[in-house]
């Protein structure tokens, strides 16, 4: 893949950018080995970007700021130095070409972007989702305060009548002055409030805060690997913890007749219990709980199989403890951090054994990548 921005090193995020891909994957397959160097054997062939690495990207996390009386997207250094970020070729096509639109309606609402220095100016940061499988945009601008509230509104309903393929606008108030990203308080400015993903036959919803794979085709044959695993195994029931809005859940379905998902975050359960009515998943239960509360009130349920697939910090030692006395058959991890995946795992090999590990490359020419663990109850 080439990238002005890279070779002129004005954006280096992209960490293996100067290898070519299939030598990035090697890069990233010995990293997995080098952690699990007694399970070589258990590695399984990874899932690459087949249909090439741009344009796989369905989110951008953009900065704004005001260049010589012109609105720009970018991002901020390491010194905290504004640097212009408008073309990056992993971005969907779509996240790109809207950035010139949204410049003009911006300019023409006055709503200023955000001075670091002299701590004035509304907008922060644009975060945009796109799904590829339906068409839909999901933007999010996050406002210091809501002073510029009134004229974002009217730039709402401008853009959509520009752009139908904007579906759902919010406005976040952050207004602390630290590089924090979002603040808690979101408003919604468009009648919808989720964009969906089409998966297979699985149609699932997500909103402004919900989380969601950054890249739709890596996520797609994760969850069919998940659903693959399953339909060699005698599973009964299935319990999805951290499920978010429910996709794992969602391809559990087919092999297992009992499903439960468990998510601390309620907003990302109302969309898992919309896509289980539209989906007709009756033999799926959602529920809103902190995942270590939940198992630590499992005294008499047990699982056949327990998939988790936790936030970059892993699993902690409650939440293994617990897991280990539920003891199902079969647990299913999946991670973005390899480095915390290693150290749970070395955990749970008093009580299992690893049966595979398998890459997906969710970040392409990015250090960071998605791997699925099986482990099995030890015999």
């Amino acid at each position: 893949m080439k990238c002005q921005n890279f070779l002129h090193k004005h954006c280096l995020s992209c960490d293996l950018l100067s290898h070519d891909y299939l030598s990035s994957i090697k890069i990233k397959e010995q990293q997995l080995a080098h952690l699990f160097p007694g399970h070589i054997d258990k590695m399984k062939a990874s899932i690459i970007c087949d249909r090439g690495t741009e344009g796989s990207r369905n989110k951008a996390k953009l900065a704004v700021a005001l260049s010589q009386g012109e609105i720009e997207f970018g991002f901020y250094d390491q010194r905290m130095q504004f640097k212009k970020l408008e073309d990056c070729p992993l971005h969907a096509p779509v996240i790109n070409a809207i950035l010139c639109m949204l410049k003009t309606q911006l300019t023409i609402h006055k709503i200023t972007p955000y001075d670091l220095l002299l701590k004035k100016g509304e907008l922060k940061y644009l975060l945009i989702t796109y799904s590829e499988s339906t068409n839909e945009l999901l933007l999010r601008f996050v406002l210091r305060s809501t002073e510029s509230l009134y004229r974002l509104k009217k730039l709402t309903l401008d853009l959509v009548a520009l752009n139908p393929v904007v579906k759902v606008v919010t406005a976040n108030i952050q207004p602390i002055h630290q590089a924090i990203l979002e603040g808690d308080e979101e408003i919604v400015l468009t009648e919808n409030d989720c964009i969906a993903h089409q998966f297979d036959q699985y149609l699932l919803f997500q909103g402004p805060r919900s989380f969601f794979q950054t890249n739709s085709t890596m996520a797609l044959q994760l969850y069919r690997q998940l659903q693959k695993e399953l339909s060699t195994l005698s599973i009964h029931s299935f319990l999805d913890l951290y499920c978010g809005v429910g996709a794992f859940s969602f391809f559990a379905e087919k092999y297992c007749s009992q499903v439960m998902g468990i998510e601390i975050s309620a907003a990302a359960i109302a969309y898992a219990n919309k896509a289980r009515e539209i989906n007709g998943s009756a033999d799926i239960h959602f529920s809103v709980m902190d995942v270590e509360v939940f198992l630590r009130n499992q005294q008499t349920n047990r699982f056949d199989a327990i998939m988790v697939n936790p936030p970059r910090r892993g699993l902690n030692d409650s939440i293994i403890t617990h897991l280990m006395r539920l003891a199902p058959t079969y647990l299913f991890y999946s991670s973005c951090n390899v480095e915390t995946l290693h150290r749970d795992i070395l955990h749970l090999e008093t009580q299992y054994q690893l049966q595979s590990l398998q890459i997906f490359d969710m970040f392409p020419f990015v250090s960071h990548f998605e791997t699925l663990a099986v482990l099995s109850t030890k015999v």
